[in-house]
């Protein structure tokens, strides 16, 4: 058995993909016998201690700006290493990476963020600096190729390898037979940021020739205001329903209740909630950036598409409406059959146990 400390920046009640990235690996990682614990920020009406599915959770007050935040967490992690025996830290987000300097222990780094991509548009000595942050990194996990491949170009000189998302296929099941209505439903579950292609999502409802179809939108952000506007200036609003941001406990749910799930993202990892689609029997329709291209075979459990193209998109939102229940009941099977063999967490959690192990070899 292994005892591995997790450090993320977000962790359930917290939404969004580190905290279900963090949480889910730590649960599959104990599942197969490992201790786990995770240091989080408290957030409001958390406990400073708490068993989560077997995960030991400590919550600290931190204050969010730095330096203030990297002398706490680094005071914290001092007194918290003195109680603990631990094999790994593993750090999930990059804002604690200067407070695990000096502790002697192996480091694991998950590169998470597609806002890492954008770094890579920064001058040259805005990209040193990521590369001093990870310098006392052993390994870097991510969830993507392209991350992989912006983790060595920043100057970070470690072993990078791709370790992806995963999904828990026992909460999240198919509906079988599976559904194939006369009026179909697309679903985006997404935070509403621009990074996510949510406008281009909009303007790409606007443009479809199809009056067949509904759409819902689990997730709340800053340009969901604009997502309106551009739907009522076409009339299109009354096709949407905005379910505002949800938990991850109604999902399953949620994912039940429609056809396809839509991926129109300018920059993604190995999305979870395109996972959690494939685990429900979703087909895909993506864009063929970063992750995505490893969930999505084209034409067999989805649709890969341009990013930045609402045209494209609409045109392949309208050919999926007509391509009947059997080819349907196709895709959704072969969906829910790659989500099963590749991406089961208890899948990602061995194989992370193996990269942790190799830093001991």
């Amino acid at each position: 058995m292994k005892n591995i400390c997790f450090i993320t920046t977000d962790f359930p009640p917290e939404l969004g993909g580190v905290a279900s990235h963090a949480h889910e690996l730590a649960k599959a990682l104990v599942k197969i016998g490992q201790k786990v614990y995770v240091i989080c920020p408290r957030v409001e009406n958390t406990p400073e201690y708490e068993v989560v599915d077997g995960i030991e959770v400590y919550r600290p007050i931190l204050i969010k700006q730095k330096p203030f935040y990297t002398w706490q967490l680094k005071n914290y992690l001092k007194k918290f290493l003195k109680k603990h025996t631990i094999d790994f830290i593993h750090i999930h987000g990059m804002r604690p990476l200067e407070a695990t300097k000096d502790l002697n222990l192996p480091i694991v780094f998950t590169n998470h963020t597609s806002g890492f991509l954008k770094r890579l548009e920064k001058p040259k000595w805005r990209q040193g600096r990521l590369a001093v942050r990870l310098s006392h990194v052993d390994l870097v996990l991510a969830p993507s190729y392209e991350l992989c491949d912006a983790t060595k170009k920043v100057g970070y000189d470690g072993p990078v390898h791709f370790v992806s998302n995963g999904v828990d296929t026992k909460k999240f099941t198919a509906i079988n037979p599976f559904n194939f209505p006369q009026k179909i439903k697309f679903l985006l579950a997404r935070r509403l940021h621009e990074k996510n292609g949510v406008i281009v999502f909009a303007q790409a409802i606007t443009l479809m020739k199809s009056q067949n179809f509904e759409v819902v939108i689990a997730g709340g952000g800053t340009e969901r205001e604009k997502m309106e506007e551009i739907l009522a200036s076409k009339g299109c609003l009354q096709k949407v329903t905005f379910l505002g941001p949800m938990s991850n406990k109604d999902m399953p749910e949620v994912y039940k209740q429609v056809q396809f799930s839509v991926l129109p993202s300018f920059y993604e990892a190995t999305s979870i909630t395109g996972l959690e689609s494939m685990a429900t029997g979703l087909p895909l329709v993506g864009t063929n950036v970063g992750g995505i291209p490893y969930l999505i075979k084209d034409g067999q459990t989805g649709y890969l598409v341009p990013s930045h193209d609402a045209q494209a998109l609409a045109d392949k939102m309208d050919e999926v409406i007509e391509i009947g229940a059997e080819r349907y009941a196709q895709l959704s099977q072969a969906s829910r059959q790659r989500a099963e063999q590749f991406f089961d967490w208890s899948v990602i959690a061995r194989e992370t146990l193996s990269y942790y192990e190799g830093l001991q070899q």
